[in-house]
């Protein structure tokens, strides 16, 4: 068959369809018609009544997540752990399989402590195990005898290590692989915090309710707590403000830290204002500076999230920005990242330090403010942590807890006395003029003064 014959062929085609769909047109009649909205109508009036009122929320199951692509690489060894894998999704790399034999040791000396049945512990976590896998971003690609195992190896590892160093008084061996060896400990704390290593606290919770027998429920802390003071060995807080989070509900330890950031009064996105400055408005401490504002370390505060502008003062918590609170910044605002309609009050915080610190010149003065610690990196990383970190995340400044500091920033810096402070107050060259113009000022005032007192006196 030629070209010019399908060319026939297609038309005579295209031609019988419209013929076909004339005739059915034609062959409807208005009551048909009429019979066909109808019963499209009765249609659409049951979908109506059977929707929900409202917006339905996106629920998902998922609590354990991977560090979103944009933060990831800015610091390799706050994301992945370094010595001890926790859940699925570092299990078998190489850093971590020397203390996989380990786990087997902690998990005999829990049992040898509370003379726990090993059948019960792993009831436990057969029966959690389906909602368990649900909990991760990623499908768990594991058979379930081995899902289990690793589940029960973890969750006892972690027991062991709060039972041992908090309730058990026992001697720690000369052979311990974690106890004997200083720099071990600040490893796996840091460990614990990381997002991609974590397993359901709900499990972790069942498996210490069975591990404490019920004469020692009264005098043995919550998981909650004894986690809290684990942390407190790196980040150290009055044991008042741990006490006060031994009951909090929370997803895994990374959030349970998360949670026990917040002040203890609570802290919500500010009401509306009629001005509401753009995040970029606010400027970095050295600029700042010059307009007469100045920095205070808050000490009394309960959380980095307490900070304050009283005019012309911003008070900032104090902050150690070394290994442990690098892995704390990055995973808690991705945690934050992952969450749906949830708050991203550590995103906040981290986008206004982003704002301060520009340049490494920034944090030596935040530094001699005593708001960052002695104990921190040089100041070339902490101005690269935050400035890589702020690019990295977007910042929503309509709903931001800390638009008013953002707000008042800004006024204080826009206002005259702002302003005449830059203008003259700024360097000591300007202050040297400043001053010596309103000493000609006076000198003139006290010479016109004289004068006129002469003329009156002569006449």
């Amino acid at each position: 068959m030629n070209t010019h014959q399908a060319i026939k062929i297609a038309e005579r085609n295209d031609a019988a369809v419209r013929t076909d769909t004339a005739g059915s047109e034609a062959g409807m009649t208005v009551g048909d018609h009429k019979d066909t909205v109808t019963l499209c109508v009765d249609h659409l009036c049951r979908l109506l009544s059977e929707a929900p009122t409202g917006v339905l929320a996106r629920t998902s199951p998922h609590t354990i997540f991977r560090i979103p692509q944009p933060l990831r690489g800015i610091n390799p060894k706050a994301e992945e752990p370094e010595i001890v894998s926790i859940g699925p999704y570092h299990r078998g790399r190489p850093q971590v399989l020397e203390f996989e034999q380990y786990k087997l040791l902690f998990l005999k000396r829990l049992i040898q402590r509370t003379h726990l049945d090993l059948k019960r512990l792993t009831r436990v976590v057969v029966d959690q195990e389906s909602s368990a896998r649900t909990r991760y971003s990623e499908d768990v690609v594991m058979e379930l005898p081995d899902f289990v195992v690793m589940m029960v190896l973890d969750g006892c590892f972690v027991i062991e290590i709060l039972l041992h160093i908090f309730k058990s008084g026992d001697q720690t061996g000369k052979d311990d692989p974690i106890f004997t060896h200083d720099q071990v400990m600040p490893l796996l704390i840091g460990d614990l915090l990381k997002l991609e290593n974590q397993i359901p606290y709900s499990l972790l919770q069942s498996l210490f309710d069975a591990s404490i027998s019920s004469e020692l429920i009264g005098e043995t802390d919550t998981l909650a707590t004894l986690a809290l003071k684990l942390f407190d060995l790196a980040y150290p807080r009055p044991m008042g403000r741990i006490k006060s989070c031994g009951n909090l509900q929370c997803e895994h330890l990374l959030d349970l830290f998360y949670l026990s950031l917040y002040p203890t009064s609570g802290v919500h996105p500010n009401h509306a204002v009629e001005h509401r400055p753009l995040a970029q408005s606010v400027l970095c401490v050295t600029e700042l500076r010059p307009s007469g504002i100045n920095f205070k370390s808050r000490r009394d505060a309960d959380s980095l999230l307490d900070i304050s502008f009283q005019k012309p003062s911003l008070q900032i918590p104090d902050i150690p920005i070394n290994d442990f609170m690098t892995t704390v910044l990055i995973n808690c605002v991705s945690l934050e990242q992952c969450r749906e309609n949830r708050s991203k009050y550590m995103t906040d915080y981290v986008y206004f330090m982003h704002c301060l610190i520009n340049q490494p010149k920034d944090v030596s003065l935040l530094r001699s403010d005593g708001i960052i610690t002695p104990i921190s990196h040089d100041d070339q990383y902490v101005a690269d942590l935050f400035n890589k970190l702020g690019r990295s995340i977007p910042f929503n400044d309509h709903d931001c807890f800390l638009s008013k500091q953002f707000e008042e920033l800004e006024s204080y810096y826009r206002s005259n006395w702002a302003n005449m402070m830059r203008t003259y107050f700024s360097s000591p060259w300007s202050f040297i003029s400043a001053s010596s113009a309103f000493v000609v000022i006076g000198l003139t005032i006290t010479q016109v003064a004289i004068a006129m007192l002469a003329h009156c006196s002569h006449h």
